[in-house]
């Protein structure tokens, strides 16, 4: 996959993706797959723009549900060849809807655009579909209007996703994404409590950037190497052992070996349990074979009902 500049010039052709793309929901699917299809069809590259940095915390908002390179993995995943990276900044803020159409196609050799029904640009979000559409008709660039993806014929609202991320909801979340929630990081050394009761963990340190998921004990999926691998991750501290400290925390299933300095990707996939404070390290590890045997289960039934997801592509 290609990362390409908002600020520079490219003269590849492309099919273009547009909107604001805080996670990758499977209304964004349906739109790049929209995108990838007109792309092989004609011979040009399939590509998407989206913010390298988080526009909400300029607005006092709350943070985004994914980083830059959260939604460049999705991205890839999903198969689109570039993501064009905006910096979100007074300057873009200030473009007009016709200024950043013209930075748009000048800077690029856009073939053709795709967005949502809803889609707005430009200062104060004053550009819509009907002044997109009459831009591209004067640059012969075609648009694709992709309707709204729904859910029970609601559109699929960004705030109820947040929430769900807030209450470790990941289950329902996950029924809307294109790729189950996840965390991602390098494999950092860690205290190895959980060695000695049989449950060696692979850490890795929580985004501050984004909005942090309800802390508790998780059934996920963890890839290393392309491989993926059955796994439960506690997310927050660590009271039996007196540890306050907010850490990601991953215990995988029927793998040895050591992780450190390597980057993997931790895939959520339901919330077992709260964290809780135990007596002693004998009641924890009771409770640590009992919540194996629950992810377990957890996990074969994902597996089982969602075996053409995205996250197992690849992965046979």
């Amino acid at each position: 996959m290609k990362i390409l500049d908002f600020e520079k010039r490219y003269d590849i052709p492309v099919a273009l993706a547009l909107g604001f793309f805080d996670c990758i929901h499977k209304g964004h699917q349906k739109l790049c797959e929209r995108v990838i299809e007109y792309s092989k069809s004609n011979g040009i590259e399939s590509a998407l723009l989206t913010f390298t940095n988080d526009p909400n915390v300029l607005f006092g908002n709350e943070k985004q549900i994914y980083c830059f390179s959260d939604r460049v993995k999705v991205l890839e995943k999903c198969g689109l060849n570039v993501v064009i990276g905006a910096s979100f900044d007074d300057k873009f803020a200030s473009l007009s809807p016709l200024d950043f159409l013209d930075v748009l196609t000048s800077n690029f050799n856009v073939k053709s655009i795709f967005v949502g029904a809803d889609y707005t640009f430009g200062k104060f979000a004053a550009g819509n579909v009907d002044l997109l559409r009459e831009y591209c008709d004067s640059k012969r660039i075609s648009l694709c209007v992709v309707p709204f993806e729904t859910s029970d014929g609601v559109k699929i609202s960004t705030s109820k996703l947040k929430s769900y991320v807030k209450n470790g909801q990941v289950d329902k979340l996950n029924e809307y994404l294109a790729l189950p929630y996840f965390m991602s990081g390098e494999v950092l050394h860690a205290r190895h409590k959980g060695t000695g009761m049989g449950f060696p963990t692979t850490n890795i340190a929580p985004d501050e950037s984004r909005l942090q998921l309800e802390n508790g004990i998780y059934a996920t999926f963890c890839e290393v190497d392309g491989k993926i691998f059955k796994s439960m991750t506690n997310v927050g501290t660590k009271p039996t052992f007196s540890d306050n400290s907010i850490s990601v925390e991953t215990y995988i299933i029927d793998f040895s070996g050591d992780l450190y300095g390597k980057n993997i990707v931790v895939y959520f996939i339901e919330k077992m349990r709260d964290i809780v404070k135990f007596a002693s390290q004998a009641e924890l590890k009771a409770q640590l074979d009992n919540d194996e045997v629950n992810a377990k289960k957890i996990l074969d039934d994902f597996e089982r009902n969602h075996a053409d997801s995205l996250l197992f592509r690849g992965d046979k």
